[in-house]
């Protein structure tokens, strides 16, 4: 994993802010300035697998459906969505501005719902990359699931049964 490293000050907050916020003007200026280093790591995408691939295994499938499957994992080879580093710093700024904002003397409104704002945005965002990924695993394990044998459907919603009860 690479490791980014980040001081962020209320400098480098007032720069965002002013460009951010410049309709908004601060009737306050903050008593006491936060610094702080935000570290912010990449992390690797995992593979779209689901827990199908313990399950397959056990199904004994034939080479050709093998096949198939791993042609099907390569035509979903989406990657779970993971926040961009970006919005991770974003995230991490506007948990620095709200520490700002409690120290300050008086409370910026516009400044305070700006920033939920912000926040809200990101977070709806993340939720629609969640729901596009959902949506894609299951069409792969509806894939996977049609070239099986009528038998080996009943054995692996059993196993799937067994699945849910361990997790």
């Amino acid at each position: 994993m690479k490791t980014i490293a980040r001081v962020v000050t209320l400098a480098a907050l007032s720069s965002i802010s002013v460009d951010a916020f410049a309709a908004v003007t601060a009737t306050a200026q903050p008593t006491a300035v936060m610094t702080e280093t935000v570290v912010v790591q990449e992390q690797t995408p995992v593979n779209g697998l689901v827990n199908t691939h313990s399950i397959l295994p056990q199904l004994n499938l034939s080479t050709q459906q093998k096949a198939l499957v791993q042609k099907i994992d390569h035509q979903y080879a989406s990657r779970r969505p993971l926040m961009s580093n970006e919005n991770r710093q974003t995230l991490a700024n506007l948990r620095l501005e709200r520490k700002n904002l409690v120290l300050s003397k008086l409370f910026d409104d516009a400044r305070a719902k700006n920033m939920i704002a912000q926040e809200q945005h990101i977070w709806a965002q993340q939720q629609q990359a969640r729901a596009d990924y959902d949506f894609l695993q299951l069409k792969r394990e509806h894939d996977i699931y049609q070239i099986l044998t009528p038998k080996q459907q009943q054995q692996y919603w059993r196993l799937r049964q067994q699945q849910k009860l361990m997790y």
